[in-house]
């Protein structure tokens, strides 16, 4: 009778069926052992959709790199990528329908939004724009701020009337060149620019400096019924716009006046101006006072961002005190949300009381006072340390703080302490005046005090930060420092700035690499455009003064920008 007898060397109490079995299953286990867990490619379509838009937001060249992976990642990343795109010389060119066939395929696929230039040819940017299936926004900036009349293009002259009502597009314009045309010209801004289109104008500097009159400006924006988005910029005192009975701005969501000499009365605002749906007002340069004068401050209740400069030196000082009264009241009565707020005012006549209204909301501050530290011998009132730890303490989403520091009027340690506590906060700007005296004895050689001061205020920040959040910037800025200044005219001053002694300094701390990294902070030194950095003290060794590593992690607060994308050759 047969038996089922073991073969030899399987084993007591094992067949050879079982055995065999066994190391299949222990093949299995070796092998999903070293199989990864999961990868990008076992998300569905929409999941990957979210990602490659998340990366799209971050760099575009990360879209870019994700379709070169596979098939199914280049077919869902390849739409994203050309969602957004930038007119360039070569993809306009007379023979990019050759040289880029499958570029120009995907554009006309898939692109939505279009920035362009002036300066590219007219025809290549017609006949792309005019293929495109899809056009819902044309971003077109000038590039010339002189009008040539006989070269002077437009986005009129390139867009399809049809095309662009059929898929409703809105067009921003920047760079604007400013000129004041007359006669049978006077409205050529309005037949250059189609204004059932136009949502954003953003103009340039005018040339000649000066506009004295803004009537073909008015005309374009008298036309624009969907214009959303106003920035206007002059220089010097600037003038304003003259307005008909019967003429009445449309319904700004956001407004910027650079040097508008704001002189409307409240009837002439309440019948020409309309800040209904306003959420944005930005006035640098504008007679703050006669603004605040002429509004109706239950038409700014809905205002998120809200920016006052008020540099006008002709108009009396007494009508700034008023102007940053009336700045208390709106802020602290009128407005509902603010989430960013950048005045400056006099200090003394802002209590802080205003703002904490707004403490849930604000992630951006920058509060100074006009006094500022352009002159040594002056102070500069400064923010009380109890202040800002009050503020401290209730805005704990502001990300972003600039103040007024003088050291001779406040407790320095305390008030960096006030400014370590906000829990959000990752960049700050301090100003201070510089702690060179021209008539003090000579610095001794091979010293910089402003430097040391600063580094002093960094040592200290980077030793009291709470919170998870560390720094991405710190700045200290230096004796009223700018991009472009003139430096202090006294004859002890120019002594030393002929002796490479400045008053004027700016002293950047940042994190190095990427702002949400966990590399160490570098301290470097910012440079006037027209200074030379061979007659300023030696920093090349400063670098490493700081070099600070952390793991905390940051916050990922990353505004929500639209990716350009850089046109692909074939």
């Amino acid at each position: 009778m047969a038996t089922n007898t073991p073969h030899r060397g399987l084993g007591p109490g094992k067949s050879y069926e079982d055995i065999q079995q066994q190391q299949q299953e222990q093949q299995q286990q070796q092998q999903h052992k070293h199989r990864p867990k999961w990868s990008l490619d076992d998300l569905s379509t929409e999941l990957l959709t979210m990602v490659f838009e998340q990366l799209r937001d971050i760099d575009t060249r990360y879209v870019s790199s994700a379709r070169l992976i596979c098939r199914r990642f280049n077919q869902i990343a390849t739409p994203i990528a050309y969602r957004t795109i930038v007119l360039t010389e070569r993809i306009t060119s007379h023979d990019a329908e050759q040289r880029y066939s499958r570029a120009l395929a995907n554009i006309y696929a898939y692109t939505n939004h279009v920035i362009a230039s002036s300066n590219l040819d007219q025809v290549g940017t017609r006949k792309i724009l005019q293929k495109i299936r899809s056009l819902s926004t044309v971003r077109w900036r000038y590039v010339d701020r002189e009008v040539d009349l006989e070269q002077f293009w437009m986005p009129a002259d390139v867009l399809n009337a049809e095309q662009t009502r059929h898929h409703n597009t809105r067009l921003y314009v920047e760079e604007l060149p400013l000129r004041e045309f007359e006669g049978e010209l006077r409205d050529i801004y309005v037949r250059a620019i189609p204004v059932q289109l136009l949502v954003s104008l953003k103009t340039a500097y005018p040339s000649p400096p000066l506009v004295t009159r803004l009537n073909s400006l008015k005309y374009l924006l008298l036309a624009s019924r969907r214009l959303e988005t106003l920035h206007f910029e002059d220089r010097g005192q600037g003038t304003q716009f003259e307005f008909a009975p019967h003429e009445r701005l449309p319904a700004f969501r956001e407004l910027s006046l650079q040097s508008y000499d704001w002189r409307h009365t409240p009837e002439e605002v309440a019948r020409h101006w309309d800040f209904s749906r306003i959420t944005s007002l930005e006035l640098l340069s504008v007679p703050i006072y006669n603004f605040l004068s002429s509004v109706d401050f239950h038409d700014l209740a809905n205002l998120r961002t809200l920016h006052c400069e008020d540099f006008s030196a002709h108009h009396p000082p007494e009508q700034r005190v008023e102007a940053t009264r009336g700045l208390y009241v709106l802020i602290k009565s009128h407005i509902r949300a603010l989430s960013s707020i950048k005045i400056t005012v006099h200090t003394a006549d802002l209590p802080v009381d205003a703002l904490l209204p707004h403490a849930p909301y604000l992630t951006t501050l920058r509060l100074r006072d006009h006094t500022g530290f352009d002159e040594e011998d002056r102070r500069c009132p400064t923010l009380a340390h109890a202040d800002l730890a009050l503020l401290a303490r209730h805005m704990r989403r502001l990300r972003t703080l600039e103040l007024d520091m003088d050291t001779a009027l406040t407790d320095v340690p305390r008030f960096l302490k006030a400014a370590c506590s906000f829990p959000s906060l990752h960049t700050l700007v301090l100003h201070v005046q510089t702690v060179v005296r021209p008539f003090g004895p000579a610095a001794v050689p091979g010293t910089d005090r402003d430097y040391e001061a600063a580094a002093g205020v960094f040592r200290f920040l980077v030793r009291h930060k709470v919170g998870c959040v560390p720094w991405r910037s710190v700045t200290v800025n230096v004796g009223g420092w700018r991009r472009v200044l003139v430096r202090r005219l006294s004859e002890a001053w120019r002594g030393l700035n002929e002796r490479g002694v400045f008053a004027e300094r700016c002293f950047v701390m940042e994190r190095r690499g990427s702002p949400d990294g966990d590399g160490g902070l570098l301290v470097r030194e910012e440079f006037p455009v027209e200074a030379s950095r061979h007659v300023t003290p030696d920093t090349e060794d400063r670098g490493n003064v700081f070099d600070y590593a952390h793991n905390d992690d940051d916050d990922n607060d990353n505004d929500e920008t639209e990716g350009e994308h850089g046109n692909d050759d074939d």
